[in-house]
């Protein structure tokens, strides 16, 4: 008799490892970053469940149900949940039904999920460089 999956698509006492190269970063509900000028950077995933005021350029980019921020997002790959008063710049941008979202969006592909909210003009990168993190 088989045994359901985990949502990590694990069965029941397995352990997915994930690489060593793509660590995730979270920034908690608990936690407000505000300043000018602000550029965040992260060279693997950020999970952003508190406040930021400022820039964020990453690989991979998760605004949660509880996170906000001010300021442009620019990674290959964006799921915004909660709040963004700002630009996304991604190659791969999808807005979940919870998300709230104020501002443009530069994508190479977008997928904005029913009850999602979004303010804002859609156009298409013209060139890679325009969805490209700065992770120098």
């Amino acid at each position: 008799m088989s045994q359901p999956a985990s949502q990590n698509g694990a069965m029941p006492g397995q352990v997915i490892m994930r690489a060593p190269d793509a660590p995730t970063s979270v920034l908690g509900p608990d936690i407000t970053i505000i300043g000018q000028q602000l550029v965040l950077k992260t060279k693997g995933s950020l999970l952003i469940a508190g406040q930021i005021q400022g820039d964020v350029h990453g690989e991979s980019v998760t605004v949660g149900e509880s996170g906000a921020v001010t300021g442009t997002i620019t990674a290959r790959t964006i799921a915004v949940q909660g709040e963004v008063r700002g630009a996304l710049k991604g190659s791969s941008v999808f807005l979940h039904a919870t998300s709230r979202v104020d501002g443009d969006i530069v994508k190479q592909t977008l997928a904005i999920a029913e009850g999602a909210q979004f303010d804002g003009s859609v156009r298409r990168a013209r060139d890679v460089s325009e969805v490209t993190p700065d992770l120098a």
